[in-house]
């Protein structure tokens, strides 16, 4: 039983049937393969073919090929579907605006469009009457010219070095290349004249086009406009932008990397220097940051002012200069200490520090945004004649409070009642005067 396993495992190898005897193999005569049986690719053997193929001997050992497999009609390729609207074309002539000769070429046309069987009109030259698509791109410069009355009268004696007919050869050649003037410079062939460059060129087109903008224009505000004459052309500047340019193009590997660090270093200076300004602005706005109040546009009574002077000023600050320690250390440091200092001795709180902003700015006086020893100076000068000033008023309130009390003088204040309460103590003076 064994034995005949081994044979039918080997028969199964080799592709003959089970049944099939070694003798009826011998008897019958070989057969020729199948030329329509597909071969294993190389590299594959013929079991593994079979089992990925789905080809087995057996209809019980087929399975599932693994690889894809393409159904095609008897071997052909399916028939290309063809979904897109048939266009035709058709022989037309066309011309083109950019020639004066009048003449006609023709080219071939989409004649179908939306199902209509009708030529283009006017686009791509679909018809004799159209013009030809790509004229639209054969751009002209707008060029200033002159007539011959304009050149006797305001041109001729601009240049004497450049005569009328080469002054026409000039503009004839700018037109021809769109004041390309280094191709009209390279073309210039002029007989008569003498070498003439780039320079020159421009120096005669741009005067001409000047004086001719400014002679046809209403009013000088009207011409100021142009940009030929709101940046006329400098020659000397154009010779130093050229020499200029050579210089930065002729400089050797080691010139452009002495620059390049020259360039980093004055990056860091100005990098250090904008830092020490910020913080020292940071510095002096800490120490004169004092709260502002909103200013009163009405009247104030008495009552009010004598309220807002309830916390008494100080006494002024002694005047002098403090001695510098010994010692290294920052000068600027020392004169912001000692205006804060000073700035604090003047402070008699918080209400009468608000007043002292309040009265400067009534003067017009804002906070020093550049704090040097001299601004630091004046400025703290300036606190204290204000801080004199509000004393000042101060003692004019407590005198009229007195005045009031014994019914000598109206109840106002000078300087902080409005116009309407001025006239009517002027009135009131003047009847209680014998």
């Amino acid at each position: 039983a064994r034995a005949q396993a081994d044979m039918g495992d080997a028969k199964d190898i080799l592709g003959i049937p089970r049944g099939v005897g070694s003798g009826a193999l011998a008897g019958k005569p070989k057969k020729r393969a199948n030329a329509g049986t597909e071969k294993p690719p190389k590299g594959i053997s013929r079991e593994v073919w079979q089992i990925t193929r789905g080809t087995s001997v057996h209809d019980s050992d087929a399975r599932a090929p693994v690889m894809p497999t393409a159904v095609t009609l008897h071997g052909l390729k399916d028939k290309r579907k063809i979904t897109a609207r048939t266009v035709t074309w058709q022989w037309q002539p066309f011309r083109n605006s950019a020639r004066t000769d009048s003449l006609q070429l023709k080219h071939w046309v989409k004649k179908a469009i939306g199902g209509a069987q009708q030529t283009l009109m006017g686009t791509n030259g679909g018809d004799v009457g159209g013009d030809y698509a790509f004229a639209k791109y054969n751009k002209k410069i707008d060029m200033i010219t002159y007539t011959n009355e304009e050149y006797e009268q305001r041109l001729k004696l601009l240049d004497e070095s450049w005569s009328k007919e080469e002054t026409d050869y000039l503009f004839e050649l700018l037109a021809r290349f769109d004041l390309r003037f280094i191709i009209v410079q390279d073309r210039w062939s002029f007989e008569g004249s003498k070498a003439r460059s780039v320079d020159d060129l421009k120096v005669r087109y741009y005067t001409i086009a000047k004086t001719l903008i400014e002679a046809r224009a209403e009013t000088p505000e009207e011409a100021a406009t142009h940009q030929i004459v709101k940046m006329p052309f400098n020659p000397q500047h154009e010779y130093d932008r050229k020499v200029a340019l050579n210089t930065l193009l002729n400089r050797t590997n080691g010139e452009m990397k002495e620059e390049a660090e020259i360039l980093n270093k004055v990056r860091e200076i100005e990098k250090r220097r904008r830092t020490e300004n910020q913080a020292l602005l940071q510095r002096a706005a800490a120490v004169f940051a004092q709260g502002r109040s909103q200013v009163v546009e009405r009247p104030l009574s008495i009552d009010e002012v004598r309220a807002d002077f309830e916390t008494l000023a100080p006494e002024l600050p002694t005047k002098g200069s403090a001695a510098l320690k010994s010692g290294a250390y920052l000068r600027g440091a020392h004169f912001i200490a000692v205006a804060n200092e000073q700035a604090i001795q003047a402070q008699g709180g918080p209400r009468f520090g608000k007043r002292i902003d309040q009265a400067l700015e009534d003067l017009g006086v804002s906070t020093p945004v550049m704090n040097t020893h001299a601004v630091c100076a004046g400025w703290l000068k300036l606190r204290e004649e204000t801080i004199e000033l509000l004393r000042a008023r101060k003692d004019l309130v407590a005198v009229y409070e007195r005045l009031v009390a014994k019914g000598k003088t109206p109840g106002y204040i000078p300087g902080m009642a409005d116009v309407e309460a001025k006239k009517s103590s002027d009135v009131v003076v003047k009847t209680e005067t014998p």
